[in-house]
């Protein structure tokens, strides 16, 4: 069965295997290939032998958090002065700004270094305070414009030779770390410690894992599970999350709760904690995030309830989904229109309109790409950027309609009902009987799994239901007792008690699921983890003759 998992994937002789299973940092490629990196490490190495402050700006979500936090600790280590600063998501907004280089220089900052931000500051850039240098470290798109600055370390700029322009800006760093490590300080510096923050970033900034991020997040997700820094650590306790971390711990549960300093109310609280030095002084801020966090949940979940509500009033038709109210706080617009996509699968746009400008943020569909689609609205737009899947937006108030109508008008010439559907590759066929711990073993050489490396998607057909029961505090999830002709298994599905009542005892259905593995007594079992289930198709009758 592995072996057709593997052909769907293209992999038929070993040589194509080898990548996946070649996940050694030591072969990642040489980091001087990004553009302006001598540049930097120089610039860098001459501030530090001058005793000059170093400042690292970072950003406010955990790849910009964890970047700054490996740049902050690797500089650090070999006796660098430095500052770290996170702009504020309410008060300042995303990336460089003058205000805060003008901070920053009133501090002693001499060199300036952005993680995650900074690769279209033009503006900023060019007002920089007399006498600042400024090394830009990032990977978003660029735009028509270079800043002036005096190094940019991009893996997305046209004129760069690295062969993968996959990293997060938390990778970004991190390669700059290994850069300086081996031109200016050599055995001093260990670009690994803080690897299992950037393995942090790296899942929860969903960007494609695979080629060196596979290997940046497997290296991470070992430090993690063996020896994490005193912040992760604490981290981890706070979440109940014991060894082995897997990617999905980072995803759904670490990742969520560095993003909710930012969100709910200042993202240095984050910062700080993954720079503690102790596990005494990681603790309490750990449980001040763990409150952020359930505070960022609760809003969330108000936000989807008012909008559930005005979505099941739409059209059936409807391509988009565009709404907001003046009261949905502005650090979890984007959470909630994450929620609201995974359960219409349409794309999303959800604002908070207090003022007389209304920030939005918009969250997209397999096939559905958000810049093009804001591109198209440009002219009615104060302010817009992000990715095909993510974005955010401005619109003044006299203009949404203008801007919804333009915005369902566009949706509705790409997409049609067809589009609705949500997607799932099934990889292989199995009977129960196959379901086997060195079945899941052989799975997770293809670990870890993200965008870009997708979990393997299996099919039982016509397993019959032997008991369906919910469970979790509020009731909310499915456990399934099922059985086919060679075997029985147990699958959970979450936030999907509502199936219940349509599971009796003797239905055949057929499932899709990923396949997990628990040590439970002493003894590995597996577990189906239910993605999709419908009535079995029933093959056609055929006459006796």
């Amino acid at each position: 069965m592995f072996r057709q998992i593997l052909h769907g994937r293209g992999v038929v002789r070993k040589a194509q295997l080898d990548p996946w299973l070649q996940t050694d940092l030591d072969r990642a490629p040489d980091p001087f290939l990004l553009k302006d990196m001598a540049v930097a490490c120089d610039l860098i190495a001459e501030a530090i032998a001058g005793g000059h402050r170093i400042a690292v700006y970072g950003d406010y979500d955990a790849d910009g958090v964890t970047a700054c936090v490996t740049l902050a600790r690797g500089l650090r280590s070999v006796g660098a002065d430095v500052i770290t600063y996170i702009p504020n998501r309410f008060t300042e907004g995303y990336g460089l700004n003058l205000e805060a280089l003008n901070d920053l220089h009133s501090r002693g900052a001499r060199l300036v270094i952005t993680c995650d931000c900074g690769t279209n500051s033009v503006d900023a850039a060019a007002g920089r305070p007399r006498g600042m240098r400024l090394i830009v470290t990032d990977h978003h798109e660029m735009g028509a414009q270079r800043p002036e600055v005096d190094a940019l370390i991009n893996p997305k700029q046209r004129e760069c030779a690295y062969p993968f322009d996959g990293l997060a800006a938390c990778g970004v760093a991190y390669k700059l770390l290994v850069a300086l490590e081996r031109r200016a300080f050599p055995g001093a510096l260990d670009p690994g410690a803080s690897l299992d923050a950037v393995a942090l970033g790296t899942v929860a900034d969903v960007v494609p894992l695979h080629a060196e991020n596979r290997a940046i997040v497997r290296a991470g997700l070992r430090r993690l599970s063996e020896n994490p820094t005193p912040g992760c650590a604490a981290l981890l306790a706070v979440a109940n999350i014991s060894a082995p971390v897997t990617a999905e711990h980072l995803a759904f549960q670490l990742g969520p709760r560095i993003n909710a300093a930012g969100r709910m109310e200042d993202a240095m609280l984050a910062l700080e904690l993954l720079m503690a030095g102790s596990r005494e002084e990681a603790d309490p801020l750990a449980q001040r995030l763990q409150d952020q966090n359930a505070q960022r949940q609760v809003a969330t979940t108000e936000i989807v309830r008012e909008a559930r509500t005005q979505v099941l009033d739409l059209d059936n038709a409807a391509a988009v989904i565009v709404m907001g109210a003046n009261h949905w706080p502005l650090g979890v617009l984007g959470l909630a229109a994450s929620r609201l996509v995974e359960e219409f699968y349409r794309p999303t746009f959800v604002f908070n309109t207090e003022a007389d400008e209304w920030r939005g943020s918009a969250r997209s569909i397999e096939g559905f790409h958000l810049v093009d689609c804001l591109q198209d609205s440009a002219p009615l737009l104060h302010r817009f950027g992000g990715h095909a899947m993510a974005a955010g937006l401005t619109v003044l108030a006299s203009r949404f309609g203008e801007l919804k109508q333009s915005l369902e008008h566009y949706a509705a010439a790409r997409l049609n009902g067809n589009a609705f559907s949500r997607p799932i590759t099934v990889e292989a066929s199995a009977a129960f009987a196959d379901l086997k711990p060195s079945l899941h073993q052989e799975i997770q050489m293809l670990a870890p799994f993200g965008v870009g490396n997708r979990e393997p998607m299996l099919l039982s057909r016509e397993v019959e239901v032997v008991r369906a029961e919910t469970f979790g505090g509020d009731r909310r999830h499915l456990r399934l007792q099922l059985r086919d002709r060679t075997a029985t298994a147990e699958a959970i599905a979450f936030d999907k008690a509502g199936a219940a009542p349509h599971l009796p005892s003797g239905r055949r259905i057929d499932v899709v699921y990923a396949l997990q593995c628990e040590r439970w007594d002493g003894l590995d079992r597996i577990r189906l983890h239910l993605r999709d289930l419908r009535p079995a198709v029933q093959p056609a009758l055929v006459l006796a003759v």
